[in-house]
Parts: structure tokens; sequence; C-alpha cells
């Protein structure tokens, strides 16, 4: 006579769940493990995005950088290149709460005052008319703002810290 252990039925939330049948328990070595991974993982992913931001502040600000070097430029060119360096400058300051307490006064400022020099250059971008046109190259320091602005975003929300507290206790045989 062979005993069967019954489990009572319950309506699943969704059709994603995974079932408990399938779920192979990890021991605590490989969690800790895992969690490296997806710790190393995050970081070379958080590296290419920080490079690839620095490399778009560094390109639109030559753009405007050549434009003052030949003679065509005015004071917002300027204040521009001077914002693109502070975008530039925050896509490397840290990201996530635990590194908020770690930050240097320049590091808490420059984030802060940036959106106000974009403010000032787009509205003096608005008022500039060269040849009877507006000057949209000067528009180019809030959209790259705007783009690292949700880049940031997207890399703070991952927060691998809590994969700490759910670990489980599960010794292996």
């Amino acid at each position: 006579m062979t005993s069967r252990l019954r489990r009572p039925f319950t309506a699943s939330a969704s059709d994603d769940e995974v079932d408990d049948d399938n779920i192979i328990p990890l021991d605590e070595q490989e969690q800790e493990a895992l969690i490296e991974e997806l710790k190393k993982a995050n970081d070379r992913e958080n590296a290419f995005f920080i490079l690839v931001f620095t490399c778009l502040c560094g390109l639109t600000a030559s753009l405007i950088a050549i434009r003052i070097w030949f003679g065509n430029g005015s004071g917002v060119d300027v204040l521009a290149v001077s914002s693109l360096a502070m975008t530039g400058f925050t896509v490397r300051i840290p990201v996530g709460s635990e590194a908020k307490e770690l930050l240097s006064p320049l590091e808490t400022w420059v984030p802060i005052l940036n959106p106000i020099l974009i403010a000032i250059i787009t509205i003096g971008a608005y008022f500039t008319n060269r040849h009877w046109d507006h000057d949209y190259l000067l528009y180019l320091p809030l959209f790259v703002w705007i783009a690292t602005a949700v880049g940031r975003k997207a890399m703070a929300s991952v927060n691998l810290g809590e994969l700490e507290k759910l670990k489980y206790k599960y010794k292996g045989a």
C-alpha cells in the first residue's frame, strides 16, 4: 500500500506562478554564488551605461565647443558645454540608497544645480535667433540630461541588497 501526501487545492493568483514541485532549493553557498554573479552582471551593465552616457555628453559638448572655437558661439554655448560637463559628472555619481551616504558636497550639489542651468540654457536657446531660425543645437543639453536621468533611475531601481534579506536557511546534505 502506498501513501500519498495530499495537498489542498488552492487557486493560483496568476498563470505565471511557478509550481512548488519544480522549485530546486539552493543551499547557502549556492545562494551566495548566485547573488555575487547577479551583482557582477549588474556592475558590468552599469559600467556600460555610464560609458555610453559619458560618451554622449562628450560628443554633444564637442559639437558645441567646435562652434565656439570657430567664433560662431555665444555665452549660451559656453553654458551648454559646462552643463554637459556637469551631466557627464553626474552620470559617474554612484546610484542607490547606500551610495547617498558617501557623497561629497560637489556630488550633492551638481545634480541639483544642473537642471537650473539647463533651464537657463533652454530659455536662452529659445530667445537666441540665428539667421532667422532658432538654434536647435542648444536644446541638446536638455535632451542629454533627460536621457541620463532616465538611465540613472533605471540603474537605481535595481536593488541587489534586498536579495540578502530574501535568503533562506537551507543546509545541504
